[in-house]
């Protein structure tokens, strides 16, 4: 370890910390190595026996996934550190990592940080804090994915090379477009369609330059709720749509209906329906505006996160609502408030509403019995709603437990999930819904 070698690592704050004379006693455990891009350092799977730091280049890391390919997880620069805390309990590395470029990288052996930490306990809470911002960074990558399309990623990602450079709104791609492509959740395809995407918000890419005309344009697209074109309304309509958010939907309905059963109380659950205020259901009303589709979601989610209750963007322009122990007129109360809430919003945001409304309401109330599957208040909700759209929106519409439905209590799945009901009967029951 040369002079050069020992500014790199002054320039993290972990080995500021240390002091010149611990990291002295470091010294001879230490191994330096330049790497060619392409070589790896280690590999997912092998024993993490070592903390690194990387004095010069890029570092990526990468896991490899079920198909053998890489899914990226973060690149690592000059001066930062990496370690697994497996390295404290003989366990592997969860990544691998791998040169993007010529790199010099040093590795400090595992059993001599340990014997640091004895001498000077500081250093183990420094350690920690590191593991708490990745973990808290992969927290926000993970939000990312979730809830902004490839694009919104591309342009956060290029929004923090404005912040890191010094060029104001112009810089250099740091890295090759395939491996931002992988950081950012993409592919090289979807990279270049984002790409076209963002010239409409201001981003001129001339090979590796990229130029930002307009910086607060480009950070108001990045923290929408979702992005502006017709791809990425399909793919992402709110924060409140997700498949992880209908499972959990899913699952936490599925507690509650047991809760319920066990108890002999009630359990509701309402379907809000958004559109353009048609009488006829059998219409097809335009697209409601996403944005407006997203204040409607916000607004459903301030009422529902209480007492129990819970919500989901459950299908195209449908929200779920459940609320357990709420009896039918706790259901029919909230169906209004959340009513009076979506046309008001509406009104303030000059969305043209029809002579009725432009939400309909279909409310469900039962106490189940042994006999019930969960489907049934799932079925009946969904008949409320089709009811409140045949009366032309505006209206809270519900549909009691009638012992003599039997088409309503058939389970279209056998209990083993909650569809979206579509079954052979649901038409005669929506026919009959109608004519009630």
């Amino acid at each position: 370890m040369d002079a050069r070698d020992q500014a790199a690592l002054l320039r993290s704050p972990l080995f500021m910390a240390m002091g010149a004379d611990l990291l002295a006693s470091l010294a001879p455990s230490v191994s330096v190595r330049d790497y060619q891009g392409g070589e790896t350092l280690f590999a997912q799977g092998e024993a993490a026996d070592a903390l690194f730091v990387v004095a010069d280049g890029c570092v990526k890391l990468c896991r490899e996934t079920g198909s053998h390919e890489q899914a990226a997880l973060s690149v690592l620069t000059a001066g930062q550190v990496y370690f697994e805390p497996s390295m404290f309990s003989a366990g592997p590395h969860l990544a691998t990592a791998e040169a993007v470029s010529s790199a010099r990288v040093l590795r400090f052996d595992g059993i001599a940080i340990r014997a640091a930490m004895t001498v000077k306990p500081g250093l183990a809470f420094d350690l920690f804090a590191l593991c708490s911002d990745a973990r808290r960074n992969l927290a926000e990558q993970i939000e990312r994915l979730k809830t902004h399309s490839v694009s919104q990623r591309v342009a956060a990602f290029f929004l923090e090379q404005i912040n890191s450079a010094s060029e104001g709104a112009n810089f250099t791609l740091p890295y090759s477009k395939a491996l931002i492509a992988m950081l950012v959740g993409g592919t090289s395809e979807s990279f270049s369609r984002s790409l076209v995407q963002l010239r409409q918000h201001g981003v001129e890419i001339d090979r590796e330059r990229v130029t930002i005309q307009d910086i607060e344009r480009l950070r108001r697209y990045v923290e929408a709720p979702f992005g502006e074109s017709a791809r990425e309304r399909k793919q992402i309509p709110t924060r409140y749509a997700s498949l992880w958010k209908r499972r959990k939907f899913d699952e936490r309905l599925v507690r509650s209906w047991r809760t319920a059963l066990t108890a002999s109380e009630p359990i509701s659950l309402l379907f809000v329906d958004v559109g353009d205020g048609q009488a006829s259901p059998a219409a097809n009303p335009a697209p409601v505006d996403r944005k407006f589709l997203a204040a409607v979601g916000a607004d459903i989610f301030r009422e529902a996160d209480r007492d129990g209750k819970f919500m989901v963007h459950y299908n195209g322009e449908i929200f779920a609502v459940a609320a357990p122990r709420a009896d039918h007129g706790d259901a029919m109360a909230l169906g209004n408030k959340l009513l009076s809430n979506i046309e008001t919003n509406a009104i303030q945001r000059g969305v043209e509403m029809g002579a009725s409304g432009i939400a309909a309401i279909g409310a469900a109330t039962i106490v189940p019995s042994p006999r019930d599957r969960i489907e049934k208040i799932v079925c009946y909700a969904d008949i409320a709603l089709y009811r409140a759209k045949a009366l032309g929106r505006g209206v809270v519409c519900s549909f009691h437990d009638d012992p003599s439905c039997e088409r309503a209590k058939r389970s279209p799945s056998g209990g083993a999930r909650i569809p979206v009901i579509d079954s052979p009967h649901c038409s005669i029951c929506r026919r009959d819904a109608r004519c009630a």
